[in-house]
């Protein structure tokens, strides 16, 4: 993702640049609670084709707030799929991949709901949902693919006597 930022030089000159931003902000991004507050929004998409809001009112914003949860899953699969060094990077790929998955299912309710909030009357808007369906399933398995196969020696146990025992050598 690239991003337009504002500079100034010794004298107070202001210069414009475009910046990549992959590296720089996963300094700064709280992934987990990124993915927390997309939880809730993708939850608030599914009360209100749940509770059958009223279109009119809320059609356009819910639109935009897909368009938004895609984009923003986008990035932070990209950040994720650059920080390899992040400590907690399984967990969060784990809560992405669920994310994913929440963000696929309100795409799939949204679009075979048949009450006040249905779209089976706009075949773009069917088209634009199997579009992000499709994109979403992409992400989640490029976030599972991210994720290290379970290792073997990862399930391998000292109990209480043999480490007593190992630190007896010591």
């Amino acid at each position: 993702m690239q991003v337009l930022v504002d500079t100034f030089d010794h004298k107070g000159k202001s210069n414009l640049k475009i910046a990549d931003t992959y590296y720089s902000m996963n300094k700064r991004i709280n992934f987990e609670d990124d993915i927390f507050l997309l939880m809730v929004r993708i939850r608030m998409i599914r009360d209100i084709i749940t509770l059958d809001a009223d279109p009119e009112l809320f059609l356009e914003k819910t639109l935009d707030d897909i368009c938004f949860i895609d984009q923003t899953l986008k990035t932070l699969l990209g950040n994720l799929e650059h920080n390899h060094h992040l400590i907690e990077r399984e967990d969060l790929l784990e809560q992405l991949f669920n994310a994913e998955g929440q963000f696929s299912q309100i795409l799939k309710e949204f679009n075979d709901h048949e009450g006040n909030f249905s779209i089976r009357e706009l075949p773009s808007l069917i088209e634009k949902m199997a579009a992000f369906r499709t994109c979403s399933m992409a992400r989640r398995k490029a976030a599972c693919k991210l994720q290290p196969e379970e290792s073997t020696e990862s399930n391998i146990y000292v109990g209480s006597d043999e480490l007593a025992e190992l630190l007896k050598a010591l």
